[in-house]
């Protein structure tokens, strides 16, 4: 059986090792990961370049690590999942696996059914027009049909994504999913819980106090403090704030609602806020509103900076790219390029003969990937996209 994991890995820890654990004793013979790249779903840049977080995820236990292009690795939940899961299914997979605060596969069946009720849906319109963001009204809607106990599963951050993978996985036959309850320290939480830390204390405390290195994987903290020694990590937006915004500046609002929907006036506040703004922080602060989440509207900034515009994530990824695979990964990927039917590549060269819209979303990962390169600790030169190549790990 191949088990798939959408996954971010910003950085690989302890909870990420536990989750391909517990998937390998569910009975998956291998293991494919498909990882957002050097921009995650938090509208941030990752802590890590994606090539040496995948090369982690297969020193750690995964077979194959594929791309998440970066107009669905920073879109919405579901754009994020429909992107995700449409990737691991064509190269193959069985069943989903997914982190989660509750592992009742039930309780999960039920929380997606009621975000595609269309009376929860109709709720949900009314309670965003009286001022409410979209999770906040969508769980005030659910909570009225469904219950309290539905509404509080797709308020978890991570059950929210799970309840998207699930919606996802229907779409296909013959997948079934296993969710893996979450250990130790909450989403987002700065407290440690039963050894356990979660990504974002780490990230906080990577930046001032290397010491945190020794709660992680072994292998995750060798290539993490590799990185830092090279002066690769940690990789922040800060660290290029004054390009961001000089780039967000030379926007018009026209060109601005290319990128950013204009949802309730968003593409004018964030147009607004970049005009009178002179860091990030005060730009996302005054683009805020109780409509929108801090989240939304770092992602709705960053796909202006990136130039992605915000109808190509309505689909799904047009290729197949691997950044990382394993002896037995290897196998996979030969079995794979013989029945996907998107192309599936390894290399730079390879990119040369897909399509048009292939081609535009592999120039998207370059460019972005071109900005990343700015914000390490050290700036890097142009083309990394270009000059990686498929990592193989024995």
């Amino acid at each position: 059986m191949i088990a798939g994991i959408v996954c971010e890995y910003n950085p690989f820890h302890k909870g990420h090792l536990y989750q391909l654990e517990k998937t390998r004793q569910a009975g998956a013979d291998a293991i494919v990961c498909v990882m957002s790249g050097n921009f995650v779903q938090r509208g941030e840049c990752a802590f890590l370049g994606k090539w040496t977080r995948a090369k982690t995820a297969v020193l750690c236990g995964a077979d194959v690590v594929i791309d998440l292009p970066v107009p669905w690795a920073v879109s919405s939940a579901e754009n994020f999942a429909r992107g995700s899961v449409a990737l691991l299914k064509e190269f193959g997979i069985d069943m989903l696996s997914f982190g989660t605060e509750c592992d009742d596969k039930g309780k999960l069946l039920l929380a997606a059914k009621s975000v595609d009720d269309e009376a929860v849906i109709t709720l949900t319109k009314k309670y965003m027009q009286s001022g409410l963001s979209y999770p906040s009204a969508l769980h005030k809607g659910v909570s009225e049909l469904y219950g309290e106990d539905t509404a509080e599963i797709i308020a978890s951050p991570n059950s929210t994504l799970a309840v998207e993978y699930i919606r996802q996985i229907q779409e296909y036959e013959n997948t079934d999913f296993f969710p893996v309850k979450r250990q130790g320290a909450d989403h987002d939480s700065h407290e440690e819980k039963d050894g356990f830390l979660s990504a974002s204390k780490i990230r906080s405390e990577l930046k001032f106090n290397a010491d945190v290195l020794s709660a992680l994987p072994e292998k995750s903290a060798e290539l993490i403090s590799a990185e830092s020694e090279k002066g690769n990590a940690p990789c922040l937006m800060m660290n290029n704030e004054r390009g961001v915004l000089s780039a967000l500046r030379e926007l018009s609002r026209e060109k601005l609602e290319k990128y950013v929907s204009d949802e309730t006036g968003l593409a004018g506040r964030i147009y607004d806020a970049v005009r009178s703004s002179t860091s990030l922080d005060e730009l996302y602060e005054k683009a805020k509103s109780k409509n929108f989440t801090h989240s939304r509207i770092r992602r709705e900034v960053l796909c202006a900076y990136l130039g992605i515009e915000k109808e190509i994530a309505s689909g799904v990824p047009p290729y197949i790219r691997i950044l990382a695979v394993s002896e037995r990964g290897l196998s996979l990927l030969s079995q794979a390029k013989k029945k996907s039917a998107i192309p599936i590549v390894t290399k730079h060269s390879e990119m040369q003969i897909l399509n048009n819209e292939a081609k535009r979303v592999y120039e998207l990962q370059c460019s972005s990937t071109d900005k990343f390169a700015l914000m390490s600790e050290k700036p890097r030169e142009c083309g990394l996209e270009q000059k990686s190549s498929m990592l193989i790990l024995k």
